[in-house]
């Protein structure tokens, strides 16, 4: 079970609740494209919790520098922080995603990207504020980053993650 603490604004419990309910979604799907990948035991689609994190920070700072809007970069690199995710592991757990050098796989990568398609997961209609669905993403990736890091260290990872691409900019 995974709670959030209050976001980096006072937006509220329906923010809040609305970056839950999407963070889930998103979360979700990836699971299951895991899962089938493990299933098909395609070794060519590595997704480890490393490697997800990656792809959605990358997801992140693709946003981010589609809308124009470096403001977003900071609050979502500093969301990483006000999020409560219970950690899978212990905070002593080996620190394995620097040894995760495998770039992440094209497959991954289109899946994040259909899930933000699917009007199912994120409504189409403008309904869902860019804010939100980057907190989502954020909480996402933060979830999938505590698989293979400390709570800490996770946390460190998503927030370095957002904030370097702002320097390839």
């Amino acid at each position: 079970m995974s709670l959030i603490s209050k976001p980096f604004d006072d937006s509220g419990v329906e923010m809040v609740d609305d970056i839950a309910r999407y963070g889930t979604s998103i979360s979700k799907r990836i699971e299951q494209f895991r899962q089938r990948s493990t299933q098909r035991r395609d070794s060519a689609n590595h997704c480890s919790g490393f490697a997800v994190m990656r792809v959605l920070c990358d997801t992140v700072c693709e946003i981010i520098d589609t809308a124009e809007n470096e403001a977003l970069r900071k609050e979502c690199a500093r969301a990483a922080n006000t999020f409560f995710i219970e950690s899978a592991f212990p905070d002593d757990c080996p620190d394995s995603g620097p040894l995760d050098n495998h770039q992440p796989s094209q497959a991954l990568i289109q899946e994040v990207s259909s899930i933000l398609a699917d009007d199912k997961i994120v409504p189409a209609d403008g309904s869902v504020q860019l804010q939100t669905l980057l907190l989502a993403l954020v909480w996402a990736a933060l979830s999938f980053a505590m698989e293979s890091l400390p709570a800490d260290q996770a946390r460190s990872w998503v927030r370095q993650r957002i904030m370097d691409s702002a320097r390839y900019n």
